[in-house]
This record gives structure tokens, C-alpha cells and sequence, in this order.
């Protein structure tokens, strides 16, 4: 008996197994926490993967938005410009009319050459009719195509506001990239341009999707801006707009601002011979002769002209835009050559001009016509204004939409979850109630909450015992993911060109979260927030 009991005291065999019991049991609790540890982390990265996809998504469409006012502005642009170019051919035209043609008219009676000179009256004449057959068309469709490309700038920017607004204009891009994420409940304003009314959806201030649209917005320079809680009921600015196509006045400084900017814009990019006139001797829009004999010098200059002009409406009763050409024809005499000074001895202008005050006009000498079509003057288009407050140091308004996702991950809720969430573990077998009693109080136990060596649930998302945290796991699920999308105006080099809406030049980024203006609405969903920004000032507390 002793000898089988000092045996067994010497033999060491079953030594492995005892240690490999003990190392693994610590090896599964090991890997069950790294795997639940890095379930989360990828859960994480998903979530964040999704917020960024969307708001990239959003800043896409604002850029979108933006380069199409650009492609539609210049497209006026061009209407304008063409516009220009035909009166430009009717006031030639009146002048070879009354010119050339004239003479004609008297020289067709010499023999031999009467012939010719008919046939001259005859192209000129014809060539006239021609020019003010075309404009009487062409500048009421290209008025018409002005306004079709304003209403569609509105409703870009309506559609792309209702994106912005609503959460069911995200689209699926959340859905496509972690289909568990949600919109919290700070980000669902539950409004829809087709399910409730429309003032409903200008009375939530306090919504992130109101913010990022309020946001969009303020870079136009009638939009809502950022000093203004709400955003009104004509965020846009469509209604004051529109008041270019009906009643305006130069005096206003509201539409005057639209007249004026269109105008030179229109006018700058005229061709040469629509602006000033160019071509050869008697029959070009410019052109200059002198003669010099013994007693004097003799000179006869050609010039032309043709722009957009905007005048007070005290002026003839008018109270719009004038599409204007001119060529003129003006001689100057003085006594010897190059001694004296000059003087005017005849003057006669060859005009046409569009308008709102009776229709289209003809002036040769003092004599004027109306007997043609109106012209309504320039159309409302979508301008913006980045200089509200500091431009630069507020990256020139450009427009940043936030987006708050959360994940629900069963911080409040029982049911079946995968074995390796710690929720699991720290409810079971001998992990359950291990912990130190530090955290078993009554209010932890009536939440459900329980304490042991790994206990890792998502219960504590947030906190245990504060109220934020609670309506932190109510509103997010346990996990929340921020992203910043910004549309900016990107030229690449060196380039000193404030953003506007005629250039397409916008693209979309991400941005730091940091960057965004709706403070607030951060400081709600992050505390720490406030607290970092008191940190980075010095402020010990």
C-alpha cells in the first residue's frame, strides 16, 4: 500500500494534461475575446465605411448641382452673345440699305451699268429681310431657352435640397455598404415633400437633414444665411428671382445685381466684329478713310458697336434690358493738314435695339421704327455669394452635409447573438458574477448588466449609469459613425478665382468633422465635443 502511495507521489505523468487544460481554457477566452473584440472593430469599419460613402455621395450631388448652374449659366451665356450677333447683322444691314443700296438706287439708271447696280439694290434689300426675318425668330426662341434653363436650375436645386432633406432622397448607398447601419434619429427628419406639407419641411431647424440642406444653400446669393435659424419659405430665393422675368427696376439693388453681372458677363465675350466692328472699305462694319488736299484734310470714319445695356426705368418708360447695335457713320473736317484741330460736319447713325418699350426699334438719322418684336431683357439665372463673413477663413461657404449613422447592436435588447459577443460569455458558464462587486448595484442589475472578468457587452456602450448614455444606446443602436462630405471649387495650380456658379470647377471631398459649422448638432451626439475645443483653448477645468 505505502509503496503504491509513494509511486504515485513520484510519478509526474498527467502533469501535460493538467497544464494544457489551464492553457486552453485561457487560449478559448483569448480568442473569443479577440474575435469578439474584432467582430466590433469591423463592425466599426463598416458603419464609418457607410457614413462616408454617403455623405461623399451627397457632396457628389452638390457639386453636381453646382456645375450644372455653371453649364446653364454659360449657356445663357451664348444665347445672349447670339443674340448680340443678330442685331449686330441688322444694323449693318439698315446701314448697307441705306447706304450702298440707296446709291444703287440711282446708279441702276446708267447705261450699261444699270444692270449691275439693280442687282446690287436688289441682294441688299433681300439680305435685309433676311437678318430681320431671322431675328424676329431667333431671339424669342433663345429668350424662351434662357427661361427653360433657369426653371431647370430651380429644380436642380430643389431636387438636390429634397436629397439633402429627406432621408429617403439618400438613396441606397447606406444600404449597398452596411445594411445593418440606420440613420439616427437626429439625422430622420420623417418628412417627405410628398407626404406632408410642404411648410413642414422649412420648420425643423434642429434636424441634421435641415442643416445640411440650410447648408447647400447659403452659398447662392439669394439662399438662406448661416446667421438665419430657418431657411424661410422660399429657400432658394426663386421667388425674388423671378421677379426679373415680370416687374423690376434697375433701381433695385436686389435685381439689379442680376442685370448688371449678366450683362457684362454677355458683353465680354463678344466677338470681335459684334463688339466693335471690323471688315472692309464701304461695305465692313469699321472703317476709316481721310484725304488730305492743300486747303484741308477730309475724314470719314465707320464705327459699330452692339451690347446689352441696362437703363433707369424713368428712361422712355423703360424699365428692363435693351439689346443694342449701332453702326455709324461720322465725317470730320480741318483746315490743312494735321495742323489744326477737328470738326464734326455730318453725323448719321444706323440703329437697331430690342426692348420692353414697344418692340424692336430701327433709327437712321432721327427717324425710328417699332414695327417688329419685344424683347423681354435678361432672364433669371442662379449667381452665388461666398463673401458673407470672412470668405477665406470660412473656406468660401463651401457647403458640408454631416452624417450620423448608428448600428443596432443590441445594447438594449435580449435575444440570440452569435457566441463569440462577449454578451454571451459574461452570462454563462463560470464568467458570470466573477467580477470584483464594484459595479454590482441594483440600478446595473435591474438594466440588465452584469459583472465579470471579461465583460465587454455592449450594454456599456457609452456609460453605465448616465442618462446621455442611455439616449446614446437608444438613439445609435450601441455604435455611431460620423463623416463630413464637402463640395469645394477646385482649380488645379495656382489660381486667385473665388468660387462661383460659372465655372465647373466643383468636386466633391470628404472633410474633417471638425470643419463643419453645425457645432451644436455635434456637441448633441459627441460631449467631448465642447470639452476638447475648451482643451485646445487652455481651459483647465
Amino acid at each position: 500500500m505505502f509503496r503504491i502511495v509513494r509511486r504515485l507521489r513520484r510519478d509526474e505523468r498527467g502533469q501535460a494534461m493538467v497544464l494544457g487544460v489551464v492553457v486552453l481554457l485561457v487560449l478559448a477566452v483569448t480568442v473569443m475575446t479577440s474575435v469578439g473584440i474584432g467582430h466590433g472593430v469591423y463592425q466599426k469599419i463598416k458603419l464609418q465605411d457607410a457614413a462616408d460613402a454617403q455623405a461623399y455621395s451627397l457632396a457628389v450631388k452638390e457639386a453636381r448641382a453646382y456645375n450644372f448652374l455653371a453649364y446653364t449659366n454659360r449657356a445663357m451665356i451664348v444665347h445672349y452673345s447670339a443674340m448680340l450677333t443678330v442685331m449686330s447683322y441688322v444694323s449693318h444691314a439698315v446701314y448697307l440699305d441705306r447706304t450702298i443700296g440707296t446709291a444703287a438706287k440711282y446708279l441702276k439708271l446708267i447705261p450699261g451699268l444699270g444692270t449691275v447696280f439693280a442687282a446690287v439694290e436688289q441682294a441688299i434689300k433681300a439680305w435685309k429681310v433676311a437678318v430681320e426675318t431671322v431675328s424676329r425668330l431667333l431671339i424669342p426662341i433663345l429668350t424662351g431657352l434662357n427661361i427653360a434653363l433657369w426653371l431647370a436650375q430651380e429644380a436642380m436645386l430643389t431636387g438636390t435640397m429634397y436629397d439633402l432633406y429627406t432621408s429617403d432622397g439618400h438613396g441606397d448607398v447606406i444600404d449597398k455598404t452596411d445594411p445593418k447601419a440606420f440613420v439616427t434619429v437626429d439625422m430622420d427628419s420623417g418628412q417627405d415633400f410628398n407626404k406632408g406639407p410642404i411648410t413642414s419641411v422649412f420648420n425643423t431647424p434642429d434636424n441634421v437633414n435641415y442643416s445640411n440642406a440650410k447648408n447647400f444653400l447659403h452659398i447662392v446669393d439669394d439662399g438662406p444665411k448661416s446667421s438665419v435659424p430657418t431657411m424661410g419659405v422660399d429657400p432658394t430665393g426663386m421667388l425674388k428671382r423671378a421677379k426679373l422675368v415680370s416687374n423690376n427696376k434697375l433701381s433695385d439693388p436686389d435685381m439689379a445685381k442680376y442685370r448688371l453681372l449678366m450683362g457684362n458677363l454677355a458683353n465680354g465675350v463678344r466677338r470681335r466684329w459684334t463688339a466693335e466692328g471690323e471688315g472692309p472699305f464701304i461695305i465692313g462694319r469699321r472703317w476709316n478713310f481721310q484725304l488730305c488736299v492743300v486747303i484741308g484734310e477730309l475724314r470719314i470714319r465707320k464705327t459699330a458697336d452692339s451690347q446689352i445695356k441696362s437703363f433707369d426705368e424713368g428712361f422712355e418708360n423703360n424699365r428692363k434690358d435693351q439689346l443694342y447695335a449701332a453702326d455709324d457713320i461720322r465725317i470730320d473736317v480741318r483746315p490743312l493738314c494735321g495742323i489744326f484741330g477737328w470738326s464734326n460736319v455730318f453725323q448719321l447713325r444706323f440703329r437697331a435695339a430690342a426692348d420692353a418699350r414697344g418692340g424692336f426699334h430701327q433709327e437712321v438719322g432721327s427717324n425710328k421704327t417699332d414695327t417688329h418684336h419685344t424683347w423681354t431683357g435678361i432672364t433669371p439665372f442662379l449667381t452665388a455669394d461666398t463673401s458673407f463673413v470672412n470668405p477665406r477663413l470660412n473656406h468660401f461657404g463651401y457647403p458640408c452635409n454631416l452624417v450620423v449613422l448608428g448600428k443596432d447592436m443590441g445594447a438594449d435588447r435580449v435575444g440570440d447573438k452569435p457566441p463569440f459577443e462577449m454578451e454571451n460569455l459574461s452570462q454563462n458558464a463560470f464568467m458570470e458574477g466573477a467580477g470584483e462587486g464594484e459595479f454590482d448595484t441594483t440600478q446595473n442589475n435591474n438594466e440588465g448588466i452584469r459583472e465579470s472578468y471579461l465583460d465587454m457587452t455592449w450594454t456599456y456602450v457609452g456609460g453605465m449609469n448616465d442618462k446621455y448614455a442611455q439616449g446614446f444606446r437608444t438613439a445609435t443602436g450601441g455604435m455611431m459613425a460620423l463623416a463630413v462630405g464637402r463640395a469645394i471649387y477646385h482649380r488645379p495650380n495656382t489660381w486667385k478665382e473665388e468660387p462661383n456658379f460659372f465655372n465647373p470647377l466643383w468636386t466633391a471631398r470628404l472633410a474633417p468633422i471638425k470643419t463643419h459649422w453645425d457645432s451644436d448638432r455635434l456637441e448633441w451626439l459627441v460631449p467631448e465635443w465642447k470639452d476638447s475645443a475648451w482643451l485646445l483653448n487652455g481651459i483647465n477645468y
